[in-house]
């Protein structure tokens, strides 16, 4: 199985897109921040910029002191 994650501005345009012209399942969907979808072996993961990790590669984790970012 693999699996792919994009960030896109307009996650529910972009389930639509997925769902309707290309065949893609919808495995959860939290309307405009984030998306699963599933089609044969392969899972597509799509995050609005901001929401949850998106855009945060090699961030500090948060700590309870307030320091990190």
């Amino acid at each position: 199985m693999a699996s792919v994650r994009y960030i896109a501005n307009e996650i529910d345009k972009s389930v639509a897109f997925y769902r309707d012209r290309l065949g893609f399942a919808v495995a959860k969907h939290n309307p405009g921040k984030f998306a699963e979808l599933a089609r044969e072996d392969l899972h597509l993961f799509l995050n609005a910029p901001g929401a949850g990790s998106a855009g945060k590669a090699g961030a500090l984790p948060s700590r309870a002191d307030g320091t990190g970012s």
